[in-house]
């Protein structure tokens, strides 16, 4: 790990930086140290030692002191970080090398050549001060190498002069001492910058734990999703805006709560007991569909996507669990696998039919029967015209919704236009035995339309009407004008259409679910393509229905001035 820390610079200044860190904060004690020192000495030797030996070193002793005293308050208010702590571990060494010089020179100064006692003590007093001086600086084996060094070597050239080559083992007690302490401080420097390099590192982990459990948070507030965070017991623990909003429930009345509060039917809950077994097994991600209610009593399909968080011993401590409504994608694909059926129904039958006429007439059978012949090629004509209308509701919805629908407005006679409709659908009506009414007033009625898309919404409507008409009875197409506004409505008797469907039956490829309905075909883009058309014209469309009063489909249109 050391050697992984040296390797990058910028692990190399975090490495010196709390290097230089634990040197500056050994000052205090030193500090300590040497008054203390200064006393024994002053106590000591006063009596033994010439004082003008005993107090320069003592006065040099506490300017020293002093002096490093005031660089320690300096760095812990300037507090310098990684970028400028080569500096000052330079300035710590050049101090404690002064420092060390300086205590060393009592192994000259307060020696005393003729008293074995006072040479003992001053011995264990620099190998006392050697012994801290280990402990503080440590961090650096180089600066404390140095330090025994300069500390040591005054009294080792002390005794050298007072025993000579004769007392060698005198003299060579003060180098082994400093060898074993020189020995001891590099191992315990060593076990220092170990432990410096678990405290970085540690500190590292414990910031990218907090940066990634910041930005988790930040996610779990801002994502669109709606996030949770389940315990073991489906308990809800968290709870973001995004659930809010979908849901409902506010923070403080979700938290706590069960997850089967937002369960909506029996199926969903056996769905959230497999999943639950499913996660705590596998210990792996789980997706599923459950039908949710919200506060106020709505039902949505929404997609879950639970995560489990799994401790180091493979335990499960909590689930979070992303919730998207799925609703309307459901609703959609419902859709267009009704619109694949309708559509394939609806293709398939005139497609057939064309077919099979063409070719009863192509193979000649038909060539000595004119009337049959005939009633072969209006049946293929008129499953054609049905091709071709299922073809244009088709390319007509997808120019509406890309809004590509060319209008060509106008003021145009509405009388006039319901009386083009009325010769266009009248065969349709006799073909079914109906009789298409029409109601006009006898002046014209002016208004400011797209005539051709007019035009096709009073055909869709006027077609259904037919379409679902009871056999024999009238088909009713009115127009009355009032207050500057024309009301265009058709009128028939024929299966009534339920209040539940009113909102479902202007959307695209509703089919009614009846016999009636299945049996009359449709794409079920007729009603959807007049309603858009009425919306460019500020107009919609809408319907009652009653057994009484049968069926009446009806718009407005604002009238122009004459």
């Amino acid at each position: 790990m050391e050697t992984s820390v040296r390797a990058n610079p910028d692990n190399k200044a975090l490495l010196l930086n709390e290097q230089v860190n634990l040197l500056f904060n050994a000052i205090p004690n030193s500090v300590i140290a040497n008054v203390i020192g200064c006393l024994l000495a002053v106590f000591m030797y006063k009596d033994v030692v010439s004082p003008w030996r005993l107090y320069p070193w003592i006065m040099l002793m506490l300017v020293t002191t002093l002096g490093r005293y005031l660089h320690y308050r300096r760095f812990r208010q300037i507090n310098p970080g990684p970028d400028t702590c080569e500096v000052w571990f330079h300035q710590f060494r050049i101090g404690s090398l002064v420092l060390a010089g300086v205590v060393g020179s009592s192994g000259f100064l307060l020696f005393v050549y003729d008293n074995s006692l006072y040479q003992l003590v001053l011995a264990l007093m620099l190998v006392c001060i050697a012994s801290f001086a280990i402990t503080t600086m440590a961090p650096s084996t180089d600066l404390v190498l140095l330090f025994l060094l300069l500390l040591l070597t005054p009294l080792t050239g002390s005794l050298l002069l007072m025993h000579g080559f004769r007392g060698l083992y005198a003299i060579w007690m003060v180098p082994v001492a400093l060898v074993m302490l020189a020995l001891s401080s590099v191992r315990i420097c060593r076990n220092i910058q170990h432990n410096i390099v678990l405290t970085l590192e540690a500190r590292k982990r414990e910031q990218d734990l907090q940066n990634f459990q910041q930005r988790l948070a930040l996610y779990f507030q801002d994502t669109p999703l709606a996030a949770l965070e389940l315990n073991p017991l489906a308990e809800i623990v968290k709870w973001n805006p995004a659930a809010e909003q979908m849901f409902g429930y506010s923070r403080a009345e979700a938290e706590g709560q069960k997850l089967t509060t937002l369960l909506a039917s029996t199926r969903s809950q056996s769905a959230l007991d497999n999943l639950w077994t499913s996660i705590f097994n596998k210990r792996a991600s789980e997706q599923v569909i459950l039908e949710n209610r919200c506060k106020n009593g709505a039902l949505l399909q929404c997609e879950w996507l639970n995560t489990p968080l799994i401790e180091a011993d493979g335990k499960v401590i909590a689930v979070i669990s992303l919730v998207q409504n799925v609703t309307q994608r459901l609703e959609n694909e419902r859709i267009k696998q009704e619109f694949i059926s309708i559509v394939s129904h609806e293709l398939r039958t005139p497609v057939t039919s064309i077919k099979g006429s063409l070719a009863l007439l192509a193979s000649g059978i038909m060539d000595d029967d004119a009337e049959k012949s005939e009633d072969l090629l209006q049946m293929a004509l008129s499953n054609t015209n049905r091709l071709h209308m299922l073809v244009n509701d088709i390319l007509d919805v997808e120019k509406l919704e890309s809004g590509r629908m060319d209008y060509r407005f106008g003021k145009h006679d509405l009388c006039k236009l319901i009386r083009q409709v009325v010769a266009a659908n009248e065969s349709l009506a006799i073909h079914t035995n109906l009789k298409l009414v029409s109601n006009l007033p006898e002046t014209p009625c002016i208004a400011t339309i797209d005539p051709d898309r007019i035009f096709q919404v009073l055909t869709n409507i006027l077609a259904n009407a037919i379409k679902f008409s009871h056999p024999d009875s009238a088909v009713t197409i009115s127009l009355e004008q009032s207050g500057g506004r024309a009301k265009l409505s058709v009128h028939n008797f024929g299966e009534v259409i339920p209040d539940s469907d009113r909102q479902k039956l202007f959307t695209k490829f509703f089919q009614r679910d009846s016999t009636a309905t299945r049996a009359k075909g449709g794409s079920g883009l007729g009603l959807y393509i007049c309603q858009k058309i009425l919306a460019e014209h500020q107009s919609r469309l809408d319907f009652t229905s009653t057994t009484r009063d049968g069926t009446l489909f009806f718009f407005y249109l604002s009238l122009s001035d004459s």
